[in-house]
């Protein structure tokens, strides 16, 4: 994943909100009034929310019947993890002066 997409899902996470939304689907797929159970937000404000994290490929949607179910895109989720985890590599930093970056 290209660091400008990493940063682009940081700004879609930034939001407690979806941070929550995200956790509350570790365990698997859930329809919208599932979520809106845990929430103390309108059902509006949640599909707002929703409909960013699918745009941000963060979350897959799956219609049945009237309900829409979201679940984690762990495709997106793993290459956003991957490239979190390029960052924290220590050959990554041996060039950054540790002592101005504090």
């Amino acid at each position: 994943m290209e660091l400008a997409a990493a940063a682009d899902i940081c700004k879609v996470l930034s939001d407690p909100h979806r941070l929550r939304i995200m956790r509350a689907l570790v365990d698997g797929e859930k329809c919208a009034s599932e979520l809106l159970r845990d929430f103390t937000i309108s059902q509006p404000t949640l599909s707002h929310h929703m409909k960013t994290l699918v745009e941000a490929e963060l979350l897959t949607e799956r219609k049945r019947g009237k309900r829409t179910y979201y679940a984690i895109n762990r495709r997106t989720w793993d290459e956003f993890m991957l490239t979190l985890d390029t960052i924290s590599n220590d050959t990554y930093w041996s060039g950054v002066d540790q002592t101005s970056a504090a």
